[in-house]
């Protein structure tokens, strides 16, 4: 347990000092926003799964449509620690504080390594995605309204820090957990390589598990967005996800 505070205080400082040297230009989001997320995976045998998430993300907490994501995916388990996967995002942003003034379509493909290993009793996953995307462009005109002016093409890569650990166990398969993690997103060049620094989530959150497939989670997530070289904004986020698995 000590393990778990000691990473969560690294975290937490590493994000504060990061927010406390652009200060001066980042803008803080009033409007809390809210998510809720479902994550659903169907195990077809040892090694081979199929996953499904989909995103319905609301600003000012319930009053504006934000963004609705579906995200499938196959994914092959090489053992207990190892998961390659492979997938699809459809991405669909309203106009959303800090999103473009207008609706916006992302489409993209994407690959995924996910490593896991415990210390202790904390449970650590990482989680290294590289997506190929395929995005509306928006441009002012000159009556100050916005409109799309053609589709775009960007990859971005994506690192995500996971820990869980029980806090309580309430009988043979219930118990309240802890989940955190952290995660960067960089875009990059068309070899790759990384370009410039997109957004950083720190989420922490508790979590009820029914049994070894379903669990329900509820927790805060502060979003850090850089919209230019000087310009930055922090949304606070409250977010709810229900994660349902099978097996064939």
């Amino acid at each position: 347990m000590k393990n778990i505070f000691k990473l969560i205080a690294v975290v937490i400082v590493c994000l504060s000092f990061q927010a406390s040297s652009a200060q001066n230009e980042t803008i803080l989001n009033d409007n809390t926003n809210t998510w809720f997320t479902m994550l659903n995976r169907i195990n077809l045998n040892t090694k081979w799964s199929v996953s499904n998430e989909i995103h319905e993300r609301f600003g000012a907490f319930l009053n504006e449509q934000g963004t609705f994501l579906w995200r499938p995916s196959v994914d092959y388990h090489v053992n207990s620690s190892v998961e390659f996967s492979f997938g699809y995002s459809y991405i669909n942003n309203k106009p959303n504080d800090p999103n473009p003034k207008i609706g916006v379509v992302e489409n993209n493909i994407w690959e995924q390594v996910l490593l896991k290993h415990d210390i202790s009793k904390v449970h650590f996953q990482h989680r290294f995605r590289q997506e190929n995307r395929w995005f509306d462009t928006v441009g002012q005109n000159l009556d100050g309204s916005y409109s799309k002016t053609g589709t775009d093409y960007g990859n971005r890569f994506r690192y995500r820090l996971t820990i869980n650990t029980t806090l309580k166990k309430l009988s043979n398969n219930d118990e309240l957990f802890f989940q955190g993690f952290d995660e960067i997103w960089f875009s990059q060049t068309d070899k790759l390589a990384p370009k410039a620094f997109n957004r950083n989530w720190l989420y922490l959150g508790l979590g009820y598990k029914f049994n070894s497939k379903s669990n329900l989670q509820l927790g805060y997530m502060n979003q850090w967005d850089v919209l230019s070289n000087n310009t930055f904004v922090s949304t606070p986020i409250i977010q709810t996800t229900f994660v349902r698995n099978f097996d064939l």
